[in-house]
């Protein structure tokens, strides 16, 4: 029985925060498109070095070159041994999520669960001006949400209509919402 998840919502709404139980609880390795991109950048592999080019000129890494850094993450000896992973930060688009269905496809797997963590957007902004990040001033955090929204909204849209989404409110205490999504993955 596998358990390949996806978790999805806006920043600050507690993906990482649940990532960390559900590793914990479920012994899946959690791969967040940010640590698979350093990690590839550092190892100098050919996607990895394609990712830099376009990180250092201040442009978004092409959907082609994110897929294939994704693709190589999910076929490493820890996810091979493991009986799921859970993706954080991938899909970003539709597309990608094509392709991550493919991939999966091809190796005989499939998404198992999406996991849609859903705060009021007030929420949210606080819990962003409370992390203490520098960068988090009021203007930043506001323009983040908004190209959060964008990219997340037809990605719940994508998934529901696949029938894998599973909305979780996440405005409560995080103990409350992390049994929530443990109860979810438990009936996988």
């Amino acid at each position: 029985m596998s358990r390949n998840i996806i978790l999805l919502g806006l920043p600050g709404v507690g993906k990482g925060t649940n990532a960390d139980s559900i590793v914990k609880d479920f012994k899946l390795p959690h791969i967040s498109t940010g640590d698979i991109f350093r990690a590839a950048m550092l190892a100098h592999t050919s996607l990895g070095d394609k990712a830099k080019s376009f990180i250092d000129a201040g442009n978004l890494v092409p959907d082609a070159v994110t897929n294939g850094i994704v693709n190589e993450r999910l076929v490493q000896d820890d996810v091979a041994k493991a009986s799921g992973f859970i993706l954080d930060g991938y899909p970003r688009n539709p597309a990608q999520a094509d392709s991550l269905a493919s991939f999966l496809s091809s190796q005989g797997q499939k998404i198992d669960a999406v996991v849609y963590l859903q705060a009021p957007e007030s929420v949210v902004i606080k819990r962003m001006m409370g992390r203490g990040r520098l960068d988090d001033t009021p203007e930043v955090v506001m323009h983040r949400l908004e190209v959060a929204k964008k990219e997340t909204m037809p990605l719940v849209k994508y998934y529901e209509k696949n029938g894998d989404l599973f909305t979780v409110d996440a405005s409560g205490e995080a103990s409350i919402v992390y049994s929530t999504v443990k109860d979810i993955l438990s009936k996988l």
